[in-house]
Formats: structure tokens, sequence, C-alpha cells
């Protein structure tokens, strides 16, 4: 398969990659959904049917705020790491186009593995525009979704952490 046949969907987040990800795979396209092999993976978030694995992860994350998050958030790139390395071998091997649904912190698993997906899929960014910025954020606040930080979350001092999100979170859109 050439790499040009296959994709990697990129993005924050909640901006769509799923969506389209699926709407590929309706037409004949293979689709790899990192969200759910992570969860398979780490068997840290029981997938019960009752959500989504991408809500069930972002559900055993937590927070930025959250006592252990930091570690929690480790582990998560870690397993992102195997399985993003999981479906750039599959991308090569491939007899069918395939389109690998990466999740929104991939940005964070170092150049290699960047360099990886490039060669083995056309990487298309799906960004979203400001007028979806809040939308965004309320979704994330009322059902969160993994999402890695790192250093993005900075409280200012007096602002609650409520108030932080929302002034932090367009930053990482």
């Amino acid at each position: 398969m050439s790499t040009s046949e296959n994709l990697a969907l990129v993005g924050m987040s909640g901006v769509g990659k799923s969506h389209w990800g699926k709407r590929l795979e309706g037409r004949g396209w293979q689709r790899f959904d990192c969200d759910t092999e992570i969860a398979k993976l780490g068997a840290m978030v029981d997938l019960d049917g009752k959500s989504s694995p991408v809500h069930a992860i972002g559900a055993w994350m937590g927070m930025p705020w959250s006592e252990g998050y930091r570690a929690r958030e480790t582990r998560y790139l870690t397993l992102e790491r195997d399985v993003t390395l999981q479906a750039i071998e599959l991308a090569k091997k491939s007899q069918a186009p395939l389109v690998i649904d990466c999740t929104g912190s991939v940005i964070y698993l170092g150049k290699e593995v960047l360099e990886a997906l490039r060669s083995a899929a056309h990487v298309v960014h799906i960004e979203a525009p400001p007028s979806l910025h809040r939308t965004l954020l309320q979704r994330y606040t009322r059902k969160p979704k993994p999402i890695v930080w790192k250093d993005a979350f900075r409280p200012q001092p007096g602002e609650t952490n409520d108030q932080a999100l929302a002034r932090c979170y367009p930053k990482l859109l």
C-alpha cells in the first residue's frame, strides 16, 4: 500500500477526526481507532458499553488538577506511542486504504514517531475554527475526553480551576 493511499487524521480532541474516519470506513477504508486501541491495551478503563472508549479514558485521566493526573498522563502517552506504532505497521502492510484516527495528543509522541507516521500515511490536520472553541470547552468539561496538557494548564494567582481551564483550553486548540 502506498503512503498516499493511507490517511492519518490529527487534531485536537473533539474536532471531528473520528467522524471523518467513520465516514471513510463506510466507504470501504479500513479504520484504526487509536482511542479504542489504547483503552484495550491499557485495560485501565471498563469498556462496559455505557460510554465510549474515549470518554471512559477521559474519566480515568481526570482533569489537569486531579491528584495523580500527571502519572496517568504519562501512562497514557506510553500506551498511545505503542498504539500509534501498531497503526504505522498496519498502514505499511494493509492491502486496503487505511485511515488512522489519531488522538489529539499524537503531537507529543516525539519526532521519530511523527516521522514514521508521515512515512506511512498522508497526515491530515483537522483544525477547530475559533468559533467552535467555546463549544469544545463546554463538551470537554461536561464529558471529559483524554487530553494531554503537559505544561499548558497553568492557573494564575487567584484563578479557580474552572477559570484556568476556560483560559488555557483554547490555547491547546
